[in-house]
């Protein structure tokens, strides 16, 4: 609806602007169209005024010089000078048609409007009246007279006639924009149902059916596509698992006997050497498959999680006393460091375990020649939101890199392909944290170790 709001509010504002506009420049249009008449080539007075001031009058009578010939004969225009008596004294190209002699009355009348249907203009002169018409037709004569009182409202009649322009405008805008409306609302609702990925169908009816059309066939695409990506990754992930179960067991066996072999002392020492080695390759090779596993779980959200409330520095304390009691290296050197005691999230511990020990494990991997490694936890200000940190003094990694570091090893969104190890550690410490409405944060740069922090929604 508030959509719908927007596009009729945005329509009628646009339709009286427009229609403002379009008055304005008809008022414009309209002035200068009357302009341009009134004064295209030589006006009709002052074509008089030129006739009668080259009237001149001398003991010889009247003369009339060229160039006033010329300019009544450019106008195709005619003189005549009356006197005081109403007699016609002198006449240039007169129709004769034309009486030669007027009353008071008869000149009244065709000063103000025709004389036989000649437009004719008059201009005083010395002798008498000069009187200059022009062809019939050729000029329209209109008087009109206006009182004081309304030409001075004037501007107000202007101002209310385009207020009145616009609230029609705008009565017509929201008749023919609610009715527009009216057709537009179920396919702006289809829209959005197909925006927040839920089917839609809009009947097909009216100017926008074919449109409405296009909806309920997207929507159907979408549904059959939504389908088979489902069917796809559920087939994905039942075949890893699948895959992985499969491997456990051959796996299970070749661990078991290469410790009886590793532990026998009937095996020649270089035997339980070699059996050795293929216990260590095994433990990485299962790793592996649990993290595939896992990683494709959590991918398609098929993992179930078990959440429950758990102590941040119960579990950073026991990571790390795991780390030390396996044995970790002198060259490595591991502490923990507790801001706030009694904070606690609501998150499955064994998945979370196992995102914490991984990056614990990333920073040993990562830097065989030893580092420094702590684990701490810590909230943020706003109370809501706590942080698991695992910072390392090691080698880093170029900033740029850090993108991919969070993409599974054959992803299209990774810009460089893994070069180091399986690819499967981080993001499936990403994913872990993205499970809990949480994130994971890299920070790190050549020479300047690496910092990795799990954000997580806190208990208050």
């Amino acid at each position: 609806m508030d959509g719908t709001a927007r596009i009729l509010k945005r329509f009628a504002r646009t339709t009286i602007v427009i229609s403002v506009l379009l008055l304005i420049l008809n008022f414009i249009l309209l002035a200068v169209w009357i302009f341009k008449g009134m004064n295209e080539g030589q006006s009709p007075d002052s074509v008089t005024q030129q006739a009668a001031n080259a009237l001149q009058f001398s003991a010889d009578g009247y003369s009339f010089p060229e160039e006033g010939q010329r300019l009544l004969e450019q106008n195709q225009a005619w003189a005549m000078l009356i006197n005081s008596e109403g007699d016609v004294v002198w006449d240039y190209d007169l129709p004769p048609s034309l009486p030669r002699s007027y009353t008071l009355t008869e000149i009244t009348q065709f000063t103000r409007n025709y004389l036989m249907d000649y437009p004719v203009y008059v201009w005083e002169h010395a002798s008498g009246l000069v009187v200059v018409g022009f062809p019939k037709t050729s000029i329209a004569k209109y008087q009109f007279n206006f009182p004081v009182e309304w030409v001075q409202s004037l501007p107000f009649r202007i101002v209310a006639l385009i207020i009145g322009n616009a609230l029609l405008a705008l009565v017509l805008s929201l008749l023919i924009g609610s009715r527009l409306i009216k057709s537009i609302q179920p396919l702006l609702r289809g829209i959005h149902l197909l925006a927040h990925e839920q089917n839609a169908y809009v009947e097909p009816k009216g100017m926008f059916s074919s449109l409405a059309k296009s909806i309920n066939h997207t929507s159907l695409l979408l549904e059959q596509k939504d389908a088979a990506l489902k069917a796809r990754d559920e087939a994905r992930s039942n075949w890893i698992a699948g895959i992985s179960h499969d491997i456990r067991t051959p796996l299970s066996m070749v661990l078991g006997y290469a410790s009886e072999l590793e532990e026998s002392k009937a095996v020649p020492a270089e035997q339980r050497q070699q059996a050795a080695i293929i216990r260590q390759q095994g433990e990485k090779l299962r790793s592996l498959v649990s993290d595939l596993n896992l990683v494709s779980m959590l991918e398609y959200e098929m993992q179930p999680l078990h959440p429950r409330k758990l102590r941040l520095s119960v579990l950073a304390r026991q990571i790390a006393s795991d780390f030390l009691n396996q044995g970790l290296e002198d060259k490595f050197m591991l502490d923990v460091d507790i801001s706030e005691e009694q904070l606690q999230v609501n998150v499955d511990e064994q998945l979370l375990t196992r995102a914490i020990t991984n990056l614990v494990q990333n920073s040993i991997h990562h830097n065989p020649e030893g580092c420094r490694i702590i684990l701490q936890t810590s909230a943020l200000s706003d109370g809501q939101t706590c942080q698991i940190i695992v910072k390392d003094d090691g080698q880093g990694v170029a900033e740029g890199d850090l993108p991919d570091l969070l993409e599974l090893p054959y992803s299209s969104r990774r810009q460089r392909p893994a070069h180091h190890g399986h690819g499967l550690g981080l993001p499936l410490v990403a994913r872990i944290a993205k499970a809990h409405q949480g994130r994971l944060l890299l920070i790190s740069g050549d020479g300047q170790g690496m910092t990795a922090i799990i954000e997580l929604p806190a208990m208050v």
